[in-house]
C-alpha cells in the first residue's frame, strides 16, 4: 500500500512537470505570410495593383524598385525587385478610426512585394502582408467585433490576389517572442488653438517633413483623412484633424531589406498618425515602434538591433524637437483641462495683465516726437546673370528650361501677353507670391501635346519666369522636334516680357528627347491613366469641377487638356527642394483622349521640370508624385 502511494505520488508530480513544462513552451504565432509565383511577375502585380479600386482599395504611395534607389545611393543591390505598395480601404477604414484613432498604424497597411537574386534556388516573386492578427496585436485591439471587421476588410483585398496572382507557393513567418506589452510609441503636442486650423496644419507638416529631412528621413506617402472623408461626404468629425505620413530611412532601410532580410519590408515604410480630437488643442502621433520588427521577425544579431532602436530613438527625439512629449500607456493619463476652466484661467490672466499695463502707464514719462517724412527706398532692379535670347542662333548644347524677364504685376502681363497673340487660359495661385498664368497660341496647340500650353510665373517683386517651348519641345516632340521651330513663340514672348534670360536649370538638348531620371524611372510615355469612361470631358467643365479645375483646352485634333488646382498642401512640394522660383511646373496638367485620361508621371515631370534636382532632393518630395496624383484624379469623378 505505501508502495502503492509512493507510485501514485510520484507519477502525479512527473504529470505535474510535465504539464508545467508544456505551459511554458513557447508558443508560435504568424507574423506574416507570404504568396509566392515563379519568376519574375512585375507585370502581373501591376495588373493587380489596377484592380483593386474594384474592391475599394487605393494605394496611398506605390514606390515601386526600392533597389534602384539603393543601388545609386548605396552602390549595392542584393535584390532583383522590392515595391511597397500602401494600401487601403477608406470606406471600411472610417468606422474603424472613428472607434479607435490606432488603427491609423495600418491605415495604410504595405503590401510587400520582392524577388532575390537567387535565381537557382529562389526564383520567385514573394508578396504579401503582415497578418492582421499581428497588426491588431500590435495597436492593442481588444474587442472582438471591431478585430472581426478589420479582418474581414483585409480578406477582401487577399481574396483578389489570390484570384489574379493564382500563387503556387506560400511562406510563413512566425513568431515565438511575444510582441512588445505596448506596441505603439505615442507622444502628444499641445498648441494654443489657431485662428485658421487648415493652416496651422500646412504650417505643421511642413515644419514636420524639414525636421525628419535634416535626419535624412523622407516622407514615402501622405492621406489626409479628414479632406479626404469631407471629399466623399462621409462624417469624420470626431477629429478636427487626422492624417497619416509614410515615414523612411534609406540607410536604415538598405541595411534591412537590401542585406537579407526583405521579408522585413512587411513593417515598411512606417505610417505615422496624426490626429487632433474635436475641440481639444493637442496633436496625437502615434506609430508602431521597431520592438515589434525585432520580436516579431526574431531578430538575433545584437549590433544589427541596436542600430534599429537607434533609429527608432531618432525617431522621438525629432518628434521632441518639435514639441511632442511621450504618452503615459499602461497607467492613467492625467485628464485634459476642459475648454470651461481653460477659459476661466485665460480671462483672470488677462484681467491681470490689464491691471499691471494700467499700473505702468501711470509711471510712464511722457517723450514729445515729431513727424518725419517717410523714406521712400527704390526697388533695386534684378541683375540676371544668365546669357540673353537669341532668336534664331545656333542650336546650343544645353537648353534652358525657363527664361527670366523683368517683374510686371499680374494684370500688366496679362495684358501684354494678349497683346502679343496669347489666350490666357487661366490665372492660378501656387505659393504666397507665386502666380502663374497659364498661356496658349496657335503654334503651340498644333503640337497636339502637352506643348500646346506654357506657364508663366509672376514671382511677385522678382521676376518673371516662363517654360522654355524649345526644351519641353525637344523633351515631347522627340524625334519631330528641330530647334528654333518655335521662333515665332519665342518672339511673342520676347514681345511681351522683354529681354529674357537663361537661367541655372538647364539640360542637354540632344538628351531631352530620351529623358530619364535614372535607370528604373519612367520616360514620357509611361504615362499614368487617371480616369476611363464615356463623356470624360463633362466632369471637368461642369460647375462641380470649378473647385479642381483651372482650365481645359480644346485641342485641333479633338483632345483635351486639363489644368488641375492642386491642394496648396501639395503645391508645398516645391518648398522643400527650394524650387519655388520654379513654381511654373504648375498646374499639373492631364489629357483626355478619347475615353481616357492619362497624366506625365510626376517622377518624369518633375524631375525633367527641375534639372538641378539630386537624388537626395528627389526623396525629399517622395510623397508629392503620389499627392499629385490623387489631386489630379479627384477632378474627374
Amino acid at each position: 500500500m505505501k508502495l502503492y502511494r509512493f507510485v501514485l505520488s510520484f507519477l502525479l508530480i512527473v504529470g505535474y512537470l510535465q504539464a508545467d513544462v508544456h505551459s511554458n513552451e513557447a508558443k508560435t504565432e504568424l507574423t506574416g505570410e507570404l504568396y509566392g509565383s515563379k519568376g519574375n511577375q512585375e507585370a502581373r502585380i501591376d495588373a493587380l495593383i489596377q484592380k483593386i479600386g474594384s474592391i475599394g482599395f487605393s494605394t496611398v504611395a506605390a514606390n515601386k524598385h526600392i533597389e534602384v534607389h539603393y543601388l545609386n545611393k548605396f552602390k549595392e543591390k542584393n535584390v532583383e525587385m522590392i515595391s511597397f505598395f500602401d494600401i487601403v480601404n477608406k470606406k471600411k477604414m472610417r468606422p474603424l478610426l472613428l472607434k479607435n484613432p490606432d488603427f491609423g498604424a495600418y491605415a495604410p497597411f504595405n503590401f510587400l512585394v520582392y524577388k532575390t537574386l537567387d535565381t537557382k534556388e529562389d526564383n520567385n516573386t514573394w508578396y504579401g502582408h503582415l497578418a492582421p492578427d499581428t497588426m491588431l496585436n500590435i495597436i492593442g485591439e481588444k474587442d472582438p467585433a471591431t478585430r472581426d471587421q478589420f479582418k474581414a476588410m483585409v480578406q477582401g483585398f487577399d481574396d483578389l490576389v489570390v484570384k489574379e496572382m493564382k500563387p503556387t507557393m506560400t511562406k510563413k513567418f512566425v513568431h515565438s517572442k511575444p510582441l512588445p506589452e505596448h506596441g505603439l510609441t505615442k507622444m502628444v503636442m499641445k498648441f494654443d488653438a489657431p485662428d485658421d486650423m487648415e493652416e496651422f496644419i500646412e504650417d505643421f507638416v511642413m515644419k514636420h517633413d524639414g525636421a525628419f529631412s535634416k535626419h535624412d528621413f523622407i516622407i514615402a506617402g501622405f492621406v489626409d483623412y479628414k479632406f479626404e472623408y469631407s471629399d466623399m461626404d462621409l462624417d469624420f468629425d470626431k477629429y478636427d484633424a487626422y492624417w497619416v505620413s509614410l515615414l523612411c530611412h534609406f540607410k536604415f532601410s538598405n541595411s534591412i531589406f537590401n542585406r537579407g532580410i526583405p521579408e522585413a519590408g512587411m513593417f515598411a515604410p512606417c505610417s505615422i498618425y496624426f490626429y487632433i480630437p474635436k475641440g481639444k488643442n493637442e496633436l496625437h502621433v502615434g506609430y508602431a515602434s521597431v520592438d515589434n520588427w525585432i520580436n516579431a521577425l526574431n531578430f538575433k544579431d545584437q549590433k544589427t538591433i541596436d542600430y534599429m532602436r537607434a533609429i527608432d530613438a531618432e525617431v522621438i527625439e525629432t518628434f521632441r524637437e518639435l514639441g511632442f512629449e511621450l504618452e503615459a500607456q499602461g497607467a492613467k493619463v492625467p485628464e485634459v483641462m476642459s475648454l470651461d476652466e481653460e477659459n476661466k484661467q485665460l480671462k483672470a490672466k488677462v484681467k491681470a495683465l490689464e491691471a499691471q499695463i494700467e499700473a505702468m502707464k501711470k509711471g510712464e514719462t511722457t517723450v514729445e516726437t515729431r513727424p518725419q517724412a517717410a523714406t521712400v527706398k527704390a526697388v533695386p532692379q534684378k541683375v540676371f546673370r544668365g546669357a540673353k535670347l537669341q532668336i534664331g542662333a545656333k542650336a546650343p548644347k544645353k537648353l534652358s528650361t525657363y527664361y527670366a524677364a523683368k517683374y510686371q504685376t499680374v494684370d500688366a502681363l496679362k495684358a501684354k501677353l494678349e497683346a502679343n497673340g496669347f489666350t490666357v487660359l487661366a490665372v492660378t495661385p501656387i505659393l504666397a507670391g507665386k502666380t502663374v498664368v497659364t498661356i496658349t497660341n496657335e503654334e503651340l496647340q498644333k503640337t497636339n501635346t502637352f506643348l500646346a500650353t506654357l506657364h508663366v510665373l509672376v514671382n511677385e517683386g522678382n521676376e518673371i519666369r516662363v517654360q522654355n517651348p524649345s526644351y519641353f519641345g525637344a523633351a515631347y516632340l522627340q524625334d519631330k522636334y528641330k530647334y528654333g521651330q518655335f521662333a515665332k513663340t519665342l518672339e511673342a514672348l520676347q514681345a511681351a516680357l522683354g529681354d529674357m534670360y537663361e537661367v541655372k536649370e538647364q539640360y542637354e538638348l540632344a538628351d531631352l528627347p530620351k529623358y530619364q531620371f535614372m535607370f528604373g524611372m519612367p520616360y514620357l510615355n509611361d504615362t499614368i491613366t487617371v480616369a476611363k469612361g464615356d463623356n470624360l470631358a463633362a466632369k471637368v467643365t461642369g460647375e462641380d469641377a470649378v473647385k479642381y479645375v483651372a482650365y481645359t483646352l480644346k485641342l485641333p485634333n479633338g483632345d483635351m487638356i486639363v489644368g488641375h488646382k492642386l491642394r496648396n498642401r501639395t503645391n508645398k512640394f516645391l518648398l522643400k527642394v527650394n524650387a519655388a522660383r520654379d513654381a511654373d511646373i504648375l498646374p499639373y496638367e492631364s489629357m483626355i483622349k478619347g475615353k481616357k485620361a492619362v497624366m506625365l508621371d510626376p517622377k518624369y515631370y518633375l524631375a525633367l521640370s527641375l534639372p538641378l534636382l539630386s537624388m537626395s532632393d528627389f526623396m525629399k518630395i517622395a510623397s508629392a508624385p503620389g499627392e499629385i496624383e490623387k489631386d489630379v484624379k479627384r477632378a474627374y469623378k
